[in-house]
């Protein structure tokens, strides 16, 4: 799929990007092994998303005006980033840049991916450039752990990625891959439309990246045995009712990768508090519960998910709390 300027649209100077978030099922190959490192999958839904306004400027400028924004180092580190594309790429305009919206940071939605993507295209677009999403990944610097958002970014749907050749390095979390190949892509799909809560736990504290860091030296690498228990529940259970649109089948897989050794142990990592809360949307009605990523963020089923929600506001106004449904057509470019 190639990323085209309308005609008319080539010396725009305003655009906005909706970019939606990914769910992050789990990652997979995380042992010692000859083959391949990661490997994973995900899926794409509507909402809680990041608009995100763009400008042509004289200077890069970026506002982060959501409720939970990037912290200083981050927004300076995607300035940096920007710059040096800018002049790598020869383009003369820069961007000002407006983040809003509810996909907040380091909460399991790919949100560093996502704005990553949306400010480099914006950047091409307002400079009049065309360029296919493989060069933009690649650009980016996304995806070195998993590929399931630098796909759903474009197309949505479901994405189940085979990770990259083992080369000797370390376990580790995405901010550190942006060197690496991007993870060889399975299959991706459309979701069936079912609806899905997300619940957003304001009192739980996310991960930073050095404690990213150092849960992925604890945890790696995992026992082979561990590793084969949970491609099989993502293979022939998530991917399987995925493909054949079984709900029933998908709950009872998801429940099953919970407990697995990798994402058992990133949910071990918020210790009482998540298990507490997933106990409570079970008890309000859930059929599965799932964690996105390194959350803290959950997901869940239920035959009536308006009514789970609805419980779980009275219940615990310390959480956000949404129903939405999957996303199979990735991001939204809207020009000014």
């Amino acid at each position: 799929m190639e990323i085209m300027v309308e005609t008319g649209k080539r010396h725009c100077t305003e655009l906005k990007i909706i970019s939606k978030p990914r769910i992050h099922l789990t990652l997979l190959s995380m042992h010692e092994n000859i083959f391949r490192i990661n490997g994973g999958m995900g899926y794409s839904v509507d909402s809680p998303n990041c608009e995100i306004s763009f400008s042509k400027s004289k200077n890069f400028f970026i506002y982060d005006n959501r409720k939970f924004p990037s912290s200083a180092k981050e927004t300076d580190q995607l300035l940096t980033f920007l710059r040096s594309k800018q002049i790598s790429y020869g383009f003369e305009g820069s961007l000002e840049v407006s983040i809003s919206g509810n996909m907040r940071p380091h909460a399991g939605f790919g949100s560093g991916t996502a704005v990553t993507l949306a400010c480099l295209e914006a950047l091409h677009i307002l400079n009049g450039s065309e360029i296919s999403p493989a060069e933009l990944v690649a650009a980016s610097g996304r995806g070195g752990t998993s590929g399931v958002g630098i796909h759903s970014y474009f197309s949505g749907g479901y994405v189940f990625d085979l990770g990259r050749k083992v080369d000797g390095s370390p376990f580790s979390p995405s901010h550190l891959n942006g060197s690496k190949p991007a993870p060889l892509l399975l299959d991706q799909g459309p979701m069936p439309d079912w609806e899905f809560g997300i619940c957003m736990p304001a009192a739980i504290a996310h991960k930073t990246q050095a404690e990213e860091r150092d849960f992925f030296r604890r945890t790696c690498p995992l026992p082979a045995d561990k590793v084969y228990e949970t491609v099989y529940h993502t293979l022939f259970g998530l991917y399987a009712a995925l493909r054949e649109a079984d709900r029933s089948a998908f709950c009872a897989a998801l429940k099953s990768v919970q407990n697995c050794a990798w994402k058992l142990a990133e949910r071990r990592e918020y210790g009482k508090a998540l298990l507490e809360l997933e106990q409570a949307i079970y008890a309000a009605g859930a059929d599965a519960v799932g964690m996105s990523s390194l959350g803290p963020s959950l997901f869940f089923l239920a035959d009536d998910v308006n009514s789970v929600v609805a419980a779980m506001r009275q219940s615990r106004p310390d959480c956000d709390w949404l129903v939405t449904r999957p996303d199979n057509l990735g991001r939204e470019i809207v020009y000014g």
